[in-house]
């Protein structure tokens, strides 16, 4: 009985694939946000900068409780295609986590000084983190991944109680 694996090259195209077409949509909506006048530098509104929070803190949170509910350790027990797409998925969500940790940063800053230094710094760091793990070594991003999401976690709960949300 044969088996249908895909080929390593195959699985492997694949991921480029999905990594160019995710950069080309990050791309894509950064290119509408200005067309549509939107600087993602400039201060927001209180009420924007709150419905930015409301809005990243849903996939924000989902996504660090999947990366916590994964086992990177375990992947070499698993079929070794399947253990580096597992693994590619893991750091493509670590760096959404960061743009989405980047985009609560942004709006906390339009939020200051109605929130703490210490809590805009804290969003910062975590993008910053979260940014480094994804492009980390395999046995870096493996010990950290776990320890991002719970920052994660805790900085979305932090917020949540400054901004009243």
């Amino acid at each position: 009985m044969a088996t249908d694996f895909p080929s390593a090259n195959a699985v492997l195209e694949s991921m480029t694939l999905l990594a160019t077409l995710s950069t080309a949509s990050d791309v894509h909506q950064a290119v509408e946000e200005r067309r549509l006048g939107r600087d993602p530098s400039a201060q927001e509104t209180v009420t924007e900068a709150e419905a930015r929070i409301r809005l990243m803190r849903t996939a924000l949170s989902n996504t660090a409780l999947y990366l916590l509910r994964s086992d990177v350790a375990d992947a070499s027990s698993q079929h070794q295609m399947a253990a580096v797409v597992r693994h590619f998925d893991e750091r493509m969500n670590v760096y959404r986590m960061g743009q989405w940790v980047h985009d609560v940063h942004q709006a906390l800053l339009s939020l200051y000084p109605r929130v703490s230094e210490a809590l805009v710094e804290e969003a910062r760091l975590v993008a910053d983190q979260a940014a480094a793990l994804a492009e980390a070594p395999a046995d870096v991003f493996v010990d950290e991944l776990h320890a991002i999401a719970q920052q994660a976690l805790s900085l979305i709960a932090w917020t949540e109680r400054e901004v009243g949300l």
